[in-house]
């Protein structure tokens, strides 16, 4: 049997999240203006000619003068947002609020909790502001934005279209619109709305990212490649479009490619995890065992405990011959993810088909296959054959060839070389033997 993936394509295509970029609106000094103060003038005037440190110099001093300025502790708190020295910026906010409630200091302080990851203090802020100002632009977007990231989607459309009906032409919001599609699989929607931000900007590299994003998951890998070509050129220095593209000519079956990529995004920078995934996963494809653990530990180096590198770290021991160190992995992995299915199918697999005598275990394979797939309902045609491969280790070979059978219906939509793989298993268990697969 060929080396089994470490992530499915449902879970590959995972993998690089589209990136929306979160910025307050352009400032507008102009409500400074009606406050007369000599500091305050000269913060209006700073902010004109984007002098913010001057700004900020001019807001400290009126607040010396005026502690209880509203204006000032708003708009100081507003540029220190900005600048994302968030912490400095919320006990401004907070005086705003308290001195002279408004919208748009809620929705600033929502933006703030917001990125403090505080997301029910920033749902409260949103639902201030909007009760004081129903069509509020800031917080019908950032609140739909933290709706989408709560999984709540349908309020978020219904925050994000509001938001849209008073400024049709944001980029910003047409971009966490055709996030919010992507999440609920409405590709066609999420389309539109990318393809709406290039007509508005064709330089700007998010519209391109999140439509070949949508490319990449309807299959249009080609397509994609284009879009994150034109992102690249945009975006030089930035490794995330390189290491989306790698993804792409990886869809592509074009590896040399795909390899290429990872590692131009790695060389800038060589902690870039997408890029290190992608490029641990060739090696992988390709049985170069070391390499992939390498790149695999380089992940993990900066996030213990990521799934898919732990699951890539025990397929590339159990690739390499190693099978007692897989076996320790996989256990990590189920008590860390006891909710995946297949950490439980892979080390099950493992214990039914090692050529090692004293690791295969078919009572327990058995045990690990069975909760595979129960996680997925009898329906993956992958976790019924390493079913049916635990019950022949077991010697239970009439039950081996009742799930084998069940695997070769299951595994209609594969490549014929996989369905032809798991159907030859049937006349093996038939004359009682169990499966191995060689190593290496």
């Amino acid at each position: 049997m060929t080396v089994r993936p470490v992530l499915s394509i449902a879970k590959l295509r995972r993998v690089l999240p589209l990136a929306i970029f979160l910025l307050l609106p352009v400032l507008s000094p102009a409500a400074i203006k009606s406050v007369q103060s000599n500091h305050l003038e000269d913060a209006e005037q700073a902010l004109k000619d984007n002098r913010i440190d001057d700004a900020l110099t001019a807001l400290d001093a009126a607040l010396a003068d005026d502690p209880d300025n509203a204006a000032a502790h708003f708009w100081r708190g507003r540029l220190r947002a900005g600048r994302g020295e968030y912490d400095k910026a919320l006990p401004d906010l907070n005086a705003a609020i308290r001195l002279k409630p408004s919208a748009e200091a809620y929705a600033h302080r929502g933006y703030i909790y917001q990125k403090q990851h505080k997301l029910d203090d920033a749902l409260a802020d949103f639902n201030q502001a909007l009760r004081l100002e129903p069509q509020h632009y800031l917080a019908l977007f950032l609140r739909g934005l933290v709706l989408g990231d709560t999984g709540d989607t349908k309020a978020a459309l219904d925050d994000l279209d509001a938001a849209l009906a008073i400024q049709p032409d944001s980029k910003e919001v047409l971009q966490a619109r055709g996030q919010v599609h992507v999440l609920r699989k409405e590709l066609d929607d999420a389309q539109a709305d990318f393809e709406r931000c290039i007509q508005l900007d064709p330089k700007d590299p998010a519209g391109h990212t999140g439509r070949g994003g949508v490319n990449y998951l309807k299959g249009d890998f080609k397509e994609a490649v284009e879009d994150y070509t034109q992102a690249v050129e945009l975006l030089p220095k930035d490794p995330q479009p390189l290491a989306q593209r790698g993804y792409a000519y990886a869809g592509m079956n074009e590896v040399d490619k795909a390899m290429s990529d990872f590692n131009a995004a790695l060389a800038l920078n060589p902690k870039d995890m997408p890029a290190l995934l992608g490029r641990a996963e060739i090696h992988r494809s390709k049985k170069e065992w070391a390499d992939a653990l390498k790149d695999y530990q380089g992940i993990l180096a900066t996030a213990p405990g990521d799934f898919r590198a732990l699951l890539g770290t025990a397929s590339a021991q159990y690739g390499s011959g190693d099978l007692d160190k897989a076996l320790g992995t996989y256990s990590e992995i189920m008590q860390k993810y006891p909710s995946e299915a297949q950490p439980f199918n892979d080390c099950a697999w493992l214990l039914a088909t090692g050529t090692k005598d004293g690791v295969r275990d078919g009572k327990r394979a058995v045990e690990l296959a069975s909760q595979a797939c129960e996680m997925t309902s009898y329906q993956n045609g992958g976790y019924l054959d390493t079913l049916a491969a635990a019950f022949a280790e077991k010697g239970e070979f009439d039950a081996a060839i009742k799930w084998q059978e069940e695997a070769v219906k299951a595994s209609s939509q594969e490549t014929p070389e996989v369905q032809a793989d798991i159907k030859s298993r049937i006349e093996l268990y038939k004359q009682k033997k169990p499966y191995r697969e060689e190593q290496k």
